[in-house]
């Protein structure tokens, strides 16, 4: 047994740290997946929500226009 591997064994096996390492390797690749997807999900969202602010602000614009200038032609005829 190394004193530098905690986990070989007698029989100069790893004590199953091989696989573990494999599979907790295997599942930090899994997440960091899940993890740009969610990433490149948000970034739609955020851009969605972007073109909605616009719409919106420029329909109130619209909006406040046509009023303003329907208040101002009924007062000019009033």
């Amino acid at each position: 047994m190394s004193p530098q591997d905690p986990w070989e064994t007698h029989d100069g096996g790893t004590n199953g740290w091989q696989e573990y390492k494999r599979l907790v390797i295997n599942e930090l690749e899994r997440a960091n997946l899940r993890l740009d997807l969610v990433d490149k999900r948000l970034q739609n969202l955020e851009k969605n929500i972007t073109v909605l602010q616009t719409k919106a602000a420029t329909w109130a614009a619209s909006v406040a226009i046509i009023i303003s200038g329907g208040v101002s032609l009924l007062l000019k005829l009033f």
